[in-house]
């Protein structure tokens, strides 16, 4: 999945980068890209830090976000009036679901940074120029509220790497209780960033959630059960890149891409078979296609064959991908 941000969402942020002197976001970028990569914080501090931010993490962050929302039922989504975005920083979760959920009607951005909400406020402007929603922020800190105005779908955007463990855990119970349809944790693909997710997953199961991605099932997670316990669960999604991202990351590519590992929790009712998870890149050879999955049963290798009926579901497969469980009855 490539994942481009929306044409008036990359205008604004480059009337935002205009603010500042050419030059100014050299040293800025290189900082902030390593405290991602390795799960430390991200310390979006001044307005170079806010720039360096909106130039090369918010598409990444974008990115993310609209390829988990990917994986959520269109009934769902379609039924989201109310967003609350936790730790919202300039809004970047918020932009994404606003292109996922055609009825939002209102959104709600919380973070500590009164700065980077108006950075948000400034880009939400563009945003919603032809749309109807209103835009309500507050200044708080989401490591210490214990209760947030209810919303149908709750998101927190690579903000758990950024608190400490009790922290963390009251960010999710005050996330999970402002949700009324789902909640949405996407966190960095590193394992740090999956042991958050995994923390989450442990709080969520206790408070009765169901999930609808990427686990088909509440119960332990075989990437901790299973013969290899330093695994970890994440997957990718491909960021195209402005000439401007290439020259700050000092890449000549047009494109990078961003892992992540995420949750998807939903109060609504989830069928028991549901469909498994691609774990990795599919692995194919000379007539087989070999699939490591999530299932509802734990992790799981299936060889498919040339001859099986799943040959061109298997063929079509991607990292991340749900897997039906009777992949013979999608084949036409």
């Amino acid at each position: 999945m490539t994942v481009d941000l929306p044409d008036s969402l990359q205008e604004a942020i480059d009337r935002e980068l205009a603010r500042l002197p050419a030059g100014t976001l050299g040293a800025a970028v290189p900082a902030l890209s390593e405290a991602y990569a390795h799960g430390r914080s991200s310390a979006v501090a001044d307005e170079i830090a806010h720039a360096a931010y909106l130039a090369v993490r918010m598409p990444a962050t974008y990115a993310a976000m609209r390829a988990v929302l990917a994986h959520v039922p269109s009934d769902l989504l379609g039924s989201v009036r109310s967003l609350l975005d936790l730790g919202a920083g300039p809004g970047t979760a918020t932009w994404a679901a606003s292109m996922a959920c055609p009825s939002l009607a209102m959104a709600t951005q919380i973070d500590r940074s009164r700065a980077l909400l108006d950075v948000g406020a400034r880009l939400g402007a563009a945003l919603f120029d032809d749309r109807t929603v209103d835009l309500a922020q507050r200044v708080a800190d989401v490591a210490t509220v214990r209760e947030w105005p209810a919303a149908d779908l709750v998101v927190s955007a690579y903000a758990l790497a950024e608190l400490t463990p009790g922290a963390r855990a009251v960010l999710v119970a005050s996330a999970w209780q402002a949700s009324s349809h789902a909640l949405v944790l996407v966190e960095p693909g590193t394992p740090a960033g999956f042991q958050h997710i995994l923390d989450a997953r442990t709080a969520l199961v206790a408070a009765g959630a169901r999930f609808i991605a990427p686990c088909p099932h509440e119960g332990p997670c075989p990437m901790r059960t299973g013969p290899r316990t330093d695994d970890w669960c994440h997957f990718a999604v491909r960021v195209q890149r402005t000439r401007r991202h290439r020259q700050l990351k000092g890449g000549s590519l047009g494109y990078e891409d961003e892992k992540f590992a995420y949750l998807v929790a939903t109060r609504r009712p989830v069928p028991d078979n549901r469909d498994a998870r691609v774990l990795r890149h599919p692995r194919i050879e000379k007539g087989r296609i070999q699939l490591t999955l999530c299932t509802p049963e734990g992790a799981e290798r299936v060889v498919v064959k040339r001859r099986d009926a799943a040959w061109r579901a298997a063929r079509k497969a991607s990292w991340g991908d749900a897997w039906s469980t009777a992949p013979e009855d999608d084949q036409s």
